[in-house]
């Protein structure tokens, strides 16, 4: 028997080329036959066990000696031209992501830019909002007061500029085309 079929028995496994496989039976043997396992038996008991693991570790180098052997050599080493191909290359993929990446970069400040944009527009359109609701609850009587004798002066109702309200002052701009109509303009009075 030659000594390859004789450390394939010896592992306990069929002829093969799978170094796993090859591996993987002598880790079974090793659990089964090592020394340490057998230290409180009798001596010709752990004698047996010594020898089994040491057969089972001459057939698994042998094994992995023969296969090292079959395996093709390492790469040939890289000449000048080839390294100059590789680093363009390298280059090449390096300029795509970074190019990628301002891509992206730009794209996300376009994106927080129409964000910033509609919460500003959301934080105006609310001011509007309350000014309109202030300006509305400050015109209108109250439904469950009680009436009063006194009767309110001409001079307390809110100011009217040219015979006209804010709020009817406000709606005409909006009219006009004006951009911001109820919003106060810097330097105007309101």
């Amino acid at each position: 028997m030659s000594t390859q079929k004789q450390a394939f028995a010896i592992l306990g496994i069929t002829p093969t080329d799978d170094g796993r496989v090859i591996r993987s039976a002598f880790l079974r043997l090793a659990r089964i036959y090592h020394p340490d396992r057998f230290v409180d038996m009798p001596d010709d008991v752990r004698g047996e066990a010594e020898r089994r693991m040491k057969e089972a570790t001459i057939a698994y180098e042998s094994l992995r000696t023969t296969k090292r052997a079959d395996e093709p050599p390492s790469l040939p080493p890289i000449d000048d031209a080839e390294l100059q191909r590789r680093a363009a290359k390298y280059r090449e993929a390096a300029e795509k992501k970074k190019s990628m990446d301002e891509f992206d970069r730009a794209r996300w400040r376009k994106w927080e830019e129409a964000e910033r944009i509609a919460r500003d527009r959301a934080k105006r359109e609310a001011d509007i909002a309350s000014r309109l609701e202030d300006e509305v609850n400050s015109l209108r009587v109250r439904s469950d007061a009680k009436p009063t004798t006194d009767v309110a002066e001409p001079d307390a109702i809110p100011a009217k500029r040219n015979g006209k309200s804010r709020l009817n002052e406000r709606l005409d701009a909006a009219k006009r085309g004006e951009t911001h109509p109820l919003v106060p303009q810097s330097g105007a009075a309101s």
